[in-house]
C-alpha cells in the first residue's frame, strides 16, 4: 500500500511539472507584437532584443531578433560575423530557419514572407556590411516582401538608396536579382541553363557562389557563402559578396546584417 501511494505521488509531481513547463512555454511564447516596428512604436524605450512577434493571420507566434532603432523597430532575418554557423545549407532549413538569434543566424523564409505578405504594409529592407578594414556600407530597398514558397520566395525589391551600391539589381546589366525566387543546392531558381562565364558553363550558382541567395544568372549580391577570415577573403567565389561595394576581385565581407521595418 505504502508503494502505491509513493507512486502515486511521483506521478503527479511528474504532471505537476510537465504542466509548469507547459505552462512556462505558453507564456514565452505570448506575442508582444505583430512585428519590430509594432513593438517599438508602442514602446518606444524598447531595447534591442529577442521578442516574440505574431503577424495577422499567421497561426502562431515565433521570436525574433529586433534591432530597436531611433528610426524604428527593425526585425533582423541574417546576420553573418564568423564560420561557426554554416549558412551551406538546403531548401529546408532555409525555409525554416537557423542559428542564434542573438548571434549568426538566418531567420527563415516562412517567417518573413509572413511578415511581407501583409498588403496593408509597406515593408523597407535594409542590408549593413562591414569590410575587413573596417569600413561599412548599406543599402535600403523600398516595397520589400517575399513571395510564397509556391513561387519559391521570389524577391520583390523596390527603390534603392544607400552608399553600397545595388547590387540586386546587379553591377552590369543582366545580373537582375530581382523577381527570382530563392535558389540552394537543392531547389534551383537561378535561370542558368547553362550560364557562359568566359570559356566556363555553369548549369546553377549555388555549386559554386554556396549557400542559399535569390540568384539570378548568379549575380552581384550574395551573402550566404562561404565566410573567409581577414587575410584569406579575396579571390573566392564562394563568399559573402557585394560586388557594387567592393568591386576588384571577388571580397569576401567580414560581416553582413539584413533587417526589414514595416511603415
Amino acid at each position: 500500500m505504502k508503494s502505491l501511494i509513493g507512486y502515486c505521488v511521483l506521478i503527479s509531481v511528474f504532471l505537476l511539472s510537465c504542466t509548469g513547463q507547459a505552462e512556462e512555454h505558453r507564456q514565452r511564447l505570448s506575442p508582444q507584437g505583430t512585428d519590430c516596428t509594432r513593438i517599438k512604436a508602442v514602446s518606444p524605450q524598447a531595447s534591442s532584443g529577442v521578442y516574440v512577434i505574431q503577424p495577422p493571420r499567421v497561426k502562431a507566434p515565433f521570436k525574433v531578433f529586433c534591432e530597436m532603432r531611433q528610426d524604428g523597430g527593425w526585425t533582423v532575418f541574417q546576420r553573418r560575423s564568423g564560420r561557426e554557423v554554416s549558412f551551406n545549407r538546403k531548401w529546408a532549413a532555409y525555409k525554416k530557419g537557423f542559428g542564434n538569434l542573438k548571434e549568426d543566424h538566418w531567420l527563415g523564409l516562412m517567417k518573413v514572407f509572413s511578415l511581407t505578405k501583409n498588403k496593408t504594409k509597406k515593408w523597407t529592407m535594409r542590408v549593413e556590411l562591414w569590410d575587413h578594414e573596417d569600413a561599412t556600407a548599406f543599402a535600403e530597398y523600398r516595397n520589400f516582401r517575399l513571395g510564397s514558397a509556391k513561387a519559391a520566395f521570389k524577391l520583390h525589391v523596390g527603390k534603392y538608396s544607400g552608399d553600397a551600391g545595388d547590387a540586386i539589381r546587379g553591377a552590369y546589366s543582366g545580373l537582375d536579382q530581382n523577381g527570382f525566387g530563392f535558389s540552394t543546392v537543392d531547389r534551383d531558381s537561378d535561370g542558368c541553363s547553362p550560364c557562359i562565364f568566359g570559356d566556363i558553363a555553369q548549369m546553377d550558382c549555388t555549386s559554386s557562389d554556396g549557400g542559399g541567395w535569390w540568384y539570378s544568372r548568379c549575380g552581384s549580391a550574395g551573402l550566404n557563402g562561404d565566410w573567409h577570415p581577414s587575410g584569406e577573403h579575396v579571390g573566392w567565389a564562394s563568399g559573402v559578396h557585394w560586388q557594387t561595394w567592393k568591386t576588384h576581385a571577388p571580397y569576401s565581407l567580414k560581416a553582413t546584417r539584413m533587417l526589414i521595418k514595416s511603415a
